[in-house]
């Protein structure tokens, strides 16, 4: 199945001031949430596409740990007007050399000359869920009318 990702999400995703927060889980099911820049779209817009810095980071390992063993893991992206979408995906393959990793390494390093490129991580979306409070707030109200704190009733 293949998703779509709206005009919107798309936008986020390329701005470079909205916040990119990576969640992975280690051999042991341990969660690790990091704040990660370096996620983008591909260019056919049907998975994630994450450069890893670090060799011998937690998200490095996870990661390889993910694609061998089909883990699962969520990507929360935030604009700077609060809007916030939460990814989740399978990574599915990890290139380390080549003319694909040398392409993204000269971009690493044009973001910043001391980057250094461990490995480029494909992750295919699977679920995309605007997790923005008001949409989460009008979904939630339509789900469950009943659910209200009673001193919101004296105010109605």
């Amino acid at each position: 199945m293949t998703l779509v990702i709206n005009d919107e999400l798309r936008a986020m995703i390329a701005d470079k001031e909205s916040l990119k927060i990576l969640a992975s889980v280690d051999m042991n099911g341990n969660p690790h949430v990091v704040a990660k820049g370096s996620i983008e779209l591909s260019e056919d817009g049907k998975q994630l596409v994450y450069m890893e810095l670090l060799e011998g980071s937690r998200t490095n390992k996870n990661l390889t740990a993910a694609i061998w063993f089909n883990n699962k893991v969520a990507v929360n992206i935030i604009s700077g007007d609060r809007r916030s979408y939460q990814i989740k995906g399978t990574p599915v393959k990890s290139v380390i050399a080549g003319k694909v990793f040398e392409d993204y390494y000269i971009k690493a390093e044009q973001r910043n000359p001391e980057n250094n490129l461990a490995a480029i991580y494909y992750i295919d979306i699977e679920e995309v869920i605007n997790e923005s409070y008001t949409v989460r707030l009008k979904e939630e109200r339509e789900k469950h009318p009943l659910y209200i704190h009673l001193d919101k009733l004296t105010r109605e």
